[in-house]
């Protein structure tokens, strides 16, 4: 083969896998629970993803072939637990982080119960929370109305787990970390209440929790890091075909 081809080669797999990163960005996404579940979908429609309504629950046939899943305040079960186990994406609103976290242990923290925190509360994300993109496009802090008024009060959290955001008082209110193979965000803000088909700063926060950074961590090797290493190996060939020559 030679030096050619092979330059021609590594480009062609480089260009591959970042479509193949964007796809799983754009992904496929189930809505189940009881809190705007319409609006919800249309806005992430209407954002380039591809979203549908479960209603109420979820089961195995639905979760086949989802990238990720949003609760609305509904619990889960065991084939939702092992959707996120074997590298799906997982997000919470308000109680549905009681299942979470203190029926399905996804995460070392426990859900406590409900707490009014005041229309407009601000919520401040952290350092990790604003590398992995989650703060794209919002205020640090931001607040968001009656969607930031109560949360499903979380503390015990323990090691391993990531505080992404918290409200006045240091006190979490979304955390996140591996399950798995995936990863799960377990928001606790009642960011779902009247929820706008249009934007809102609740639904930012959305798109940018359905792209972070941990979504392909397991799944798709990151571009950048394919690079580095087909420019390693083009050096590597090059070297070859000179002593050759």
């Amino acid at each position: 083969m030679s030096l050619k081809v092979l330059k021609t080669t590594i480009t062609g797999i480089i260009l591959s896998v970042s479509c193949l990163v964007n796809v799983a960005n754009a992904g496929l996404i189930g809505v189940f629970g009881s809190n705007s579940n319409s609006n919800i979908v249309s806005f992430l429609n209407a954002n380039g993803h591809t979203a549908t309504n479960f209603g109420g629950s979820i089961g195995a046939g639905q979760l086949n072939g989802l990238d990720a899943v949003i609760s609305l305040r509904a619990d889960g079960n065991s084939d939702l637990l092992n959707f996120v186990l074997g590298g799906g994406l997982y997000i919470t609103e308000w109680r549905a982080a009681e299942w979470a976290l203190d029926v399905a242990n996804m995460l070392d923290a426990d859900g406590v119960g409900i707490q009014s925190i005041g229309s407009n509360t601000l919520i401040t994300q952290s350092a990790l929370a604003l590398s992995m993109g989650l703060g794209n496009g919002l205020s640090n802090p931001y607040s968001d109305g009656a969607r930031t008024e109560f949360d499903w009060t979380i503390n015990n959290v323990g090691n391993g787990v990531d505080i992404l955001a918290t409200r006045p008082g240091d006190i979490p209110v979304i955390i996140g970390g591996q399950v798995g193979a995936g990863y799960a965000f377990i928001n606790s803000l009642d960011w779902a209440d009247s929820f706008p088909a249009s934007s809102s700063t609740s639904g930012t926060w959305l798109l940018n929790a359905l792209n972070a950074d941990v979504r392909n961590v397991s799944q798709v090797p990151e571009p950048s890091t394919l690079a580095i290493f087909a420019l390693g190996v083009m050096g590597l060939a090059s070297r070859r075909f000179k002593k050759k020559s």
